[in-house]
């Protein structure tokens, strides 16, 4: 079984900073996914809620078993919001922002954290988490990045995202570093996010790779003079060299024990089992 989840939102009602790539971004995916034999389905705009994105997440996550594969696309802003656990370094949460608010990457890390250890898991985020550098940006580009101030910090938060990457079980491609944009851009007379646009752009040069040769192939074009934004690829090792949208191997049983040579000669276990035999004997005798 192979299932995708593509979302993409443009439309941020009673804020200033809508986009213009998303949907763009979530139909491309989607399509590209289809040609790799998945089921998809587009979550797109108003859909986009985050009781809608939770409960599909939790779904598909529920319903993966072993050799399965699951995919998780978002195209959308990032954000941060205000860290009332202590959990965080810089007193802020990543999250991503969607249709109606907030979805904390605790609330993601809590239900990535149920799949199936034999399943496949892949998470591509076209967003960015943190706007604490500011760069000049071409005409037609935004930042994919809704301020802190926009967003109440009013949940508690459990787990972060991005554990160290050989615990992690999925494979995670985000637009940027925590410290940089990822940009919503005219690109080629149409928009789309720089880093989905140049993914694709990979991936359909060759489609038959692993994780980590794409990602060599993606850092040749990003950053940029234009897109100054480094994606990112977190996972195990063993995932990246994984071949794109196949499912992780599985980890190795570890050999049985050998079983124990038998004693060349009768030990003193041996014997008292021998004597015990033959008093069973003159007692049934007797």
């Amino acid at each position: 079984m192979k299932i995708a989840l593509c979302v993409g939102i443009n439309n941020y009602p009673g804020t200033s900073n809508d986009l213009q790539g998303c949907v763009n971004d979530a139909k491309d995916w989607s399509a590209l996914l289809t040609g790799f034999g998945f089921e998809t389905s587009l979550m797109l705009d108003s859909q986009a809620t985050r009781q809608n994105i939770k409960v599909r997440l939790n779904e598909l996550v529920a319903s993966a078993g072993e050799d399965d594969v699951i995919v998780f696309t978002y195209s959308g802003h990032g954000t941060q919001v205000i860290d009332i656990s202590s959990d965080e370094g810089d007193t802020y949460d990543e999250a991503i922002y969607v249709y109606d608010g907030t979805i904390l990457d605790d609330d993601l890390r809590v239900i990535i954290g149920k799949i199936n250890p034999k399943a496949t898991l892949v998470v591509i985020s076209d967003s960015c988490f943190s706007g604490t550098v500011t760069r000049v940006i071409p005409e037609n580009t935004r930042p994919r990045f809704m301020p802190a101030r926009n967003v109440s910090g009013d949940r508690l938060v459990r787990q972060r995202f991005l554990l160290p990457e050989t615990n992690m079980p999925e494979i995670l491609l985000s637009g940027c570093t925590d410290s940089e944009y990822s940009y919503d851009a005219e690109i080629d007379g149409r928009y789309n996010g720089a880093m989905t646009a140049m993914a694709l752009k990979v991936i359909k040069q060759d489609p038959k790779t692993s994780y980590s040769d794409f990602y060599a192939g993606l850092r040749l074009l990003l950053p940029s003079n234009e897109y100054p934004q480094t994606p990112q690829l977190e996972g195990a090792a063993t995932h990246k060299n994984t071949l794109l949208f196949e499912p992780f191997p599985l980890t190795p049983a570890p050999p049985p024990e050998p079983e124990p040579p038998p004693d060349p000669e009768p030990g003193p276990g041996c014997l008292k089992g021998f004597f015990k035999a033959i008093a069973r004997w003159f007692n049934q005798s007797g």
